[in-house]
């Protein structure tokens, strides 16, 4: 109680305010509604999966496998073995696939077959696939020496069979050549750009002749990377082995690649 100037008496009243129940917050409606978007994102991919037909999931596995194999330090061997279930046969009668990745697969499937014919062979090179096509990997110790864009005799084995599938199938092919970081062409060629395409056109040679007219000269291309795309990192010599090779990619005529 105050007064003021006049004398007149001022009467102070205070409301205390008894205040809110304490705020919960949303913060579990966000985690609620993420569980639920996540429940039925689960359950529309179990009934998809139920719906799909024995060959359809098949096919739907060989794609997610296509990427598996282009990371590198993956040794060329895994990739042989992961690339195709062991027990698949040549033949896409019954699957049920679309015509680009039905070559695809019969394509991939020569080459596997292609691989399995010697030992050494299989070891040293790989099979692996992207959308566009298929790509085979094969180590210069089959198909070169060091420093050398000559073929070597065993070479042969390997050309005739991708002449073999280029003949039977209608895709196109392109053939990189690939050296390690220290290769010199022993004075043949200014530098591993050289080799590395000299290399490749060797392969593509080999491929015209032996196709003997009946593979054009459009559906082929070679092309030379040096040592600018090693497979593995470079640490010792074993790794620029694996560094050294020639890759044949297949594909779809119609896809510019290289």
């Amino acid at each position: 109680m105050a007064k003021s100037k006049g004398g007149s008496t001022i009467i102070i009243k205070k409301v205390v305010d008894g205040g809110h129940a304490a705020h919960h917050g949303g913060s579990w409606k966000v985690a609620y509604a993420d569980f639920v978007t996540a429940m039925m994102a689960f359950f529309l991919l179990m009934w998809l999966i139920a719906a799909l037909k024995p060959k359809q999931k098949e096919s739907l596995a060989l794609v997610f496998k296509d990427a598996k194999h282009e990371t590198k330090g993956d040794s060329m061997k895994q990739a042989v073995s992961n690339f195709i279930p062991k027990d698949a046969k040549i033949g896409v009668a019954e699957m049920d696939l679309s015509q680009q990745d039905r070559v695809k697969y019969e394509v991939a499937m020569m080459v596997k077959e292609l691989l399995k014919q010697e030992k050494d062979l299989e070891a040293n090179s790989g099979l692996s696939s992207d959308n566009a096509g298929v790509l085979m990997q094969v180590n210069n110790s089959v198909m070169f020496a060091p420093n050398s864009a000559v073929l070597k005799p065993g070479a042969a084995k390997i050309l005739d069979g991708v002449t073999n599938i280029l003949l039977t199938q209608k895709v196109s092919l392109v053939i990189r050549g690939h050296t390690d970081d220290t290769e010199t062409g022993n004075g043949l060629y200014p530098s591993k750009w050289e080799l590395s395409a000299a290399r490749a056109a060797a392969a593509l040679r080999y491929i015209l002749t032996k196709g003997n007219g009946a593979i054009a000269a459009t559906r082929l291309r070679a092309a030379g990377y040096a040592d600018s795309r090693p497979l593995v990192p470079v640490i010792d010599d074993a790794s620029r082995a694996e560094n050294r090779r020639v890759e044949f990619y297949y594909h779809s005529p119609e896809t510019e690649t290289w």
